[in-house]
């Protein structure tokens, strides 16, 4: 095991960028995934570990040995604390490769990202997809980046189950999804208890948190749903109003099954 104990360290530096800056994630194709769960993922997707991040006295986890030409690094609790998602985290982390995304149309429905800025949103997204079964979750220029490390610990490994596409745009979403596309709006739509969802493929569409579906992806969808609410309530968080969607869809489907 390397210990590191400089901020000034070139590697240090170098995953604090990757920690910090989710264009560091894109530039450079890989991100850091924190804790015992994102390990047990990472390992049975077979992604590369690139390196293995151990908090001073934290002993190397069991996982490490699937990894063994993977170097192992022991950093000082403060120079590890800046790295680390959570106050109370396991300890260890990864630096894992950024799997490339899949070249052919999505197959199945597919959930859409039109400028989500948060990536814990996004992460919770992913992880809501997974869940709902929706094998692909394609983002809009604008959205946080899918691989950044807090997106990653938000989706706990739902990343590795979904077709991942960055910076597709309305025409390229249009031209590669064969499906209908539903916008998910706060009005001028139909209530989701009463409206008829297609047989194929859908394709859902989730707005920024502050400005929602943007008019050029507005433009390209088949319809608008909205979610009816208390009286004392004017929104959902949008992981949320994509879960009610989704499995909306889902029940939709078993029940005809």
């Amino acid at each position: 095991m390397t210990p590191i104990t400089s901020a000034a360290n070139p590697r240090y530096r170098r995953w604090l960028r990757l920690a910090t800056q989710p264009r560091a994630v894109r530039d450079e194709g890989c991100t850091l995934a924190e804790g015992e769960h994102l390990a047990e993922a990472v390992a049975a997707a077979e992604v590369g570990v690139r390196a293995v991040l151990l908090r001073d006295g934290v002993p190397a986890p069991r996982w490490s040995v699937r990894w063994p030409r993977a170097p192992v690094f022991g950093l000082a609790a403060p120079l590890y604390d800046a790295l680390a998602l959570v106050e109370q985290g396991a300890g260890f982390t990864l630096e894992i490769e950024v799997p490339a995304p899949r070249v052919a149309g999505a197959a199945g429905d597919l959930l859409y990202l039109d400028g989500v800025q948060d990536p814990g949103n996004v992460g919770a997204l992913l992880r809501v997809a997974a869940a709902a079964g929706v094998p692909a979750v394609w983002a809009a220029p604008g959205t946080a980046a899918l691989w950044a490390p807090k997106a990653l610990r938000g989706a706990q490994g739902a990343h590795f189950a979904l077709d991942l596409r960055e910076a597709v745009g309305a025409a390229d979403l249009r031209a590669q999804f064969a499906g209908r596309l539903i916008a998910a709006t706060a009005a001028d739509a139909e209530p989701l208890w009463s409206c008829a969802l297609p047989t194929g493929a859908v394709g859902w569409v989730f707005g920024s948190e502050g400005q929602g579906v943007s008019a050029a992806v507005l433009r390209l969808c088949d319809a608008r749903v909205t979610i009816p609410l208390a009286a004392a309530v004017e929104s959902l968080n949008v992981a949320s109003a994509a879960a009610v969607c989704l499995f909306e869809r889902r029940r939709r489907l078993l029940r005809s099954a």
